[in-house]
């Protein structure tokens, strides 16, 4: 089962995803870990080719594909990959589907999470990070250290509120045309509106299993 995530900066796609991989099978994909592995890897053959990033150059559609073209060809991600964060532009989409479609695979399900201004404010601004093992906390749960690593709870430098507006407008221009791709074509197309900040993790998580189950998603999936 091959799953795309959909959803503008502080969405929560990567929790969403990293919860239905435990819930539905399959393995969460981020593109910033496989070019972090590539550039530990002088030997890889995309080596050279992902140096922009050290560069600090835009990253072309050409090598995001490649790099993920790359990754999915590893044994941990044969039962299926939910992608998060990618593909963000229609070229990308394309060239997924030409990916899967070589694997004998498609993208099966599209996740579209709907999220309010008010809320991803409320989100990205409150975000505080564990530098070690990477969980993710709002300012409101009143933690200065991580529960289980014990480290001092940080802020991203990119959370403030001229980012967010710059990171949102990237969003709207270059990957809302994605839900027109995915929405014309044929996986399983949920969209999930929050504009309610309490929700936690585990109520949204709640909100897309019970969709996926009025799709008679997830009796498939099992």
């Amino acid at each position: 089962m091959d799953i795309v995530m959909l959803g503008p900066p502080g969405s929560g796609k990567g929790t969403q995803g990293n919860l239905l991989a435990e819930q539905l099978g399959g393995r969460p994909l981020s593109t910033g870990d496989l070019f972090r592995e590539i550039l530990q890897d002088e030997s890889h053959p995309l080596y050279p080719k992902v140096q922009v990033v050290k560069e600090g150059k835009l990253v072309s559609d050409d090598i995001v594909n490649l790099v993920v073209e790359d990754g999915i060809q590893k044994p941990e991600y044969r039962d299926g990959v939910i992608f998060d964060g990618y593909p963000r532009t229609i070229g990308q989409a394309e060239a997924l589907d030409r990916m899967l479609s070589g694997m004998g695979r498609q993208v099966d399900l599209v996740i579209d999470l709907n999220v309010s201004r008010e809320v991803l404010f409320y989100r990205m601004l409150g975000r505080q990070v564990c530098p070690k093992c990477k969980q993710v906390f709002h300012r409101d749960q009143g933690l200065k250290n991580c529960p289980d690593c014990k480290e001092a709870l940080v802020y991203r430098s990119d959370d403030n509120e001229e980012t967010i507006v710059k990171r949102l407008h990237e969003y709207e221009v270059s990957t809302l045309p994605l839900q027109h791709y995915y929405r014309s074509s044929r996986p399983v197309y949920v969209t999930l509106t929050i504009d309610d900040a309490s929700l936690s993790a585990m109520d949204v998580n709640g909100q897309i299993l019970e969709k996926l189950k009025e799709k008679g998603m997830l009796q498939e999936i099992k």
